[in-house]
């Protein structure tokens, strides 16, 4: 072989390495790449494009019909079909006992349908690329069909050990006393992140108390304070506070499997079937997700100032009305367009995936909050009225993101939470 043809050889196996990597690069879902891509792609976007803006008023506009079926053939109704645009505004509506939408008012272009119903899996549908082309004055047709969502099969944790008691004092926000237990298990091979158990000092081992995991945007220890008054007013307090990652599904697996200790009554003094949620802000959305998922025994669940629509967080934030700290910002561009990466968005989107057999829900947000838009908490609200599902809806008028405020509204948050709990749990 001469040496020009081991060139050859070398330059086109070098290309073809190139290539591959590239195509990996473009498609990996590893979560290392893809925020890093998604980046990148909205930098280009916009300097090509210019800004993300909504859809134009006054246009031309199209439709998109058809149907959502289950995988053997039977029409889902009250499933959602919605069409981002690339900024994050929606097209969206619910399908009828027929299986039947159709949507109205839609702008000329291509887009990635997504479909979504309680017990199925979210898909994108449309074409062999999984897009629609809407033109003005014309419907277009795409079916969706999906595959039920088998029950996620977690592997137990294991190992199980609490260190403690130690007794925890704390004067504000409210003056209360709790022994404290830190948490240590191994969680599918790897330590556990940082987590608690706080029961009342009057309690007992042999007691049943009802549980109350409390899932905090941040490290559980840093928020002890608001952990103790709870314990004291009569529960077991299971406190976490996962990381911020893209991977919410680990840390849901990380979690049911503190739930699964306490179901087995593997902490002292708690009561295995009496358990309620409690996330706020980032957290929450690990609540909604784990009542998507359809946990057992769950009694109650409470949502403080939740996004349950991060379409429209998003659209806000390309319009300018929305300006959110800590690097959210650049945590929303990570996740991509919404017109490009809708399932992203829209897995983690409450308001979309409610169900009537959702545990009562308590909702409480501030109207002054500036980090989630009270709206979130109105759009969940409207989308459980339409299919039955309970809740209680509060808003406040001082405090502010979280109700994170140590005036009266603080105190009042906590009281009516207690008064929640204690209705569901009787």
């Amino acid at each position: 072989m001469t040496n020009i043809s081991r060139k050859k050889i070398l330059l086109a196996g070098a290309a073809i390495a190139l290539i591959l990597a590239v195509s990996w690069l473009l498609t990996t879902e590893n979560n290392a790449v893809w925020p890093v891509r998604n980046t990148i792609i909205y930098h280009l976007y916009v300097w090509f494009n210019g800004p993300l803006t909504d859809p134009p008023v006054g246009g031309p506009t199209g439709a998109l019909a058809g149907s959502v079926r289950s995988a053997q053939g039977q029409p889902i109704e009250g499933a959602t079909v919605l069409l981002a645009y690339p900024n994050g505004a929606t097209f969206s509506t619910r399908t009828d006992a027929a299986g039947q939408y159709q949507i109205e008012g839609i702008p000329p272009g291509t887009y990635r349908p997504v479909a979504g119903a309680p017990g199925f899996r979210s898909a994108r549908f449309g074409d062999f690329w999984q897009q629609v082309r809407i033109e003005a004055g014309h419907t277009a047709a795409a079916a969706a069909l999906l595959a039920e969502n088998p029950p996620r099969q977690v592997a137990p944790g294991t190992n199980l050990q609490l260190s403690g008691p130690t007794e925890l004092t704390c004067q504000q926000p409210l003056a209360s006393q709790a022994n404290r237990w830190q948490i240590n298990f191994n969680s599918n091979g790897q330590p556990n992140q940082p987590a608690f158990y706080y029961t009342p000092t009057s309690a007992a081992p042999t007691d049943r108390l009802p549980l109350l995991m409390i899932i905090y945007p941040g490290p559980a220890d840093t928020w002890e304070c608001v952990s103790a008054p709870l314990a004291k007013a009569g529960y077991a307090v299971l406190a976490a506070g996962p990381a911020y990652t893209f991977d919410l599904e680990s840390d849901l697996d990380e979690l049911e499997r503190m739930l699964d200790f306490a179901r087995r009554e593997q902490f002292p003094g708690t009561a295995g079937e009496q358990i309620a949620l409690l996330g706020g802000s980032y957290s929450s959305l690990h609540v909604q997700r784990m009542l998507q998922r359809g946990e057992e025994n769950l009694v109650a669940a409470l949502l403080l100032g939740p996004p349950t629509d991060l379409f429209e967080m998003r659209r806000q934030l390309e319009n300018g009305t929305y300006i959110p700290p800590f690097g959210l910002d650049q945590a929303f561009r990570a996740l991509g367009l919404p017109g490009d990466e809708p399932l992203r968005y829209f897995d983690y989107s409450g308001a979309y995936h409610v169900r009537a057999d959702f545990p009562p829900v308590a909702i409480l947000h501030s109207r002054h909050d500036e980090i989630v838009p009270y709206q979130q908490s109105e759009l969940l609200a409207k989308n459980m009225t339409l299919i039955g599902a309970r809740y209680e809806l509060y808003f406040f008028n001082g405090a502010s993101h979280y109700l994170m405020d140590e005036g009266g509204d603080a105190l009042t948050v906590f009281d009516l939470s207690l008064d929640f709990m204690a209705r569901q749990f009787q």
